[in-house]
């Protein structure tokens, strides 16, 4: 999925979801736009929707509604569960079995 990283993160209602996913699906096709439905968010009603262009994702939420998510949000999360883990190893080495 290179390039497609400006994320939309939107909340579905479950019973609706079906209706709303395809009426984006129409309205991107309409206006030629490329995005990418991700996997729900595990335990919550938010499904991620990723675009190549940020001004397209500002446009969808305009329309469509949802949060532009930062897009260092997952580097950073990444680094800090590794220095988490890091921390957890020292602890680890320190205080032995």
């Amino acid at each position: 999925m290179p390039g497609f990283i400006h994320q939309v993160e939107l909340i579905l209602d479950p019973v609706a979801a079906p209706e709303r996913l395809r009426r984006i699906e129409s309205w991107c096709g309409d206006w030629q736009i490329g995005f990418r439905v991700l996997d729900r968010i595990p335990g919550s009603d938010s499904v991620r929707i990723v675009f190549e262009d940020r001004g397209l994702a500002r446009a969808f939420v305009g329309h469509f509604g949802g949060v532009l998510i930062d897009e260092g949000e997952l580097e950073n999360a990444m680094a800090g569960d590794a220095a988490f883990e890091d921390a957890y190893d020292r602890l680890a080495c320190e205080y032995p079995d």
